[in-house]
């Protein structure tokens, strides 16, 4: 298993996707200080907690007509450390996850070289089990890189004044660590159903949009009490889990994170074992 996981390593940072994801993601950052405001790639929540909406300051950022006066602006209306809005839109690192699901394990099934090292005297489970820590492991990376490069990164461009601290930045990454590896769980699940790199990414890019819209279209449709999807759903938990959750609140996002951890490696190992490999 450790072989595996050192050769994948070395084939990963011999290539250009990890860098490239990592530059993709340090740009995104330095963009989102020098704007004074997050750039969502996912769905957008049903709460901004970073930027004030009144009026006068739509008015203002209308009238702002260069960067300086609109950084100006945005830093008047914060309500909240930019730094702690970046960790609770952390739903945008899910793109990236994806990215290194790909890298990791769906390009062995869109190459074929699965069936090699599956011949060589290695178990399923030797390999599954291998895969799940390969990515895990480089996930938990970039997290760690996406907060706290960012929470440096906004102290330089911003001050200390739009700064959450370095207490705080570890208290945030913790609380979401559960529900983030709960997400990757279900991008694993995913390879390992779908497998070809083609398939995996049509079914997961658009997964968290098309599933907030189906959800959300079906609790207006039939007047269904919402607060479930609100506390619980994917983007929404990571933002929640950031903005002052209570300690019951985070007790149940930490077990439901555990809960998708075991269904969806559950799920993607029974289907990886049952499948003929080709």
């Amino acid at each position: 298993m450790l072989n595996i996981i050192k050769s994948d390593l070395y084939r990963i940072f011999k290539g250009k996707a990890i860098y490239v994801t990592i530059l993709v993601m340090s740009v995104l950052m330095i963009a989102n200080a020098i704007s004074v405001s997050i750039i969502n790639i996912g769905g957008k929540t049903s709460a901004n907690i970073g930027d004030g909406t009144g009026m006068e300051f739509m008015v203002e950022l209308q009238n702002a007509n260069t960067l300086k006066d609109f950084r100006e602006v945005m830093m008047r209306y914060r309500e909240y450390p930019l730094d702690q809005e970046m960790i609770a839109d952390n739903i945008n690192l899910y793109y990236f996850f994806i990215v290194i699901v790909v890298i990791v394990l769906c390009t062995d099934f869109s190459n074929k070289s699965i069936k090699n090292t599956l011949s060589s005297a290695i178990s399923k489970k030797k390999y599954y089990l291998s895969k799940v820590i390969l990515i895990f492991g480089i996930c938990t990376f970039l997290v760690l890189f996406s907060n706290y490069f960012f929470y440096l990164l906004n102290i330089l461009v911003n001050g200390k004044a739009l700064s959450s601290s370095l207490l705080d930045i570890t208290k945030y990454t913790l609380l979401q660590l559960p529900m983030i590896y709960g997400i990757i769980s279900l991008l694993i699940c995913f390879a390992f159903t779908f497998k070809k790199t083609s398939r995996f990414s049509t079914i997961t890019i658009p997964f968290i949009l098309v599933l907030q819209l189906i959800v959300i279209a079906f609790i207006s449709l039939f007047r269904i009490e919402a607060n479930w999807f609100y506390n619980y759903e994917f983007q929404y938990a990571l933002m929640n889990l950031v903005i002052s959750p209570t300690n019951a609140y985070i007790l149940k996002c930490v077990l439901l994170g555990i809960f998708y951890i075991i269904i969806f490696n559950g799920i993607g190992y029974y289907t990886f074992k049952n499948t003929e490999i080709k």
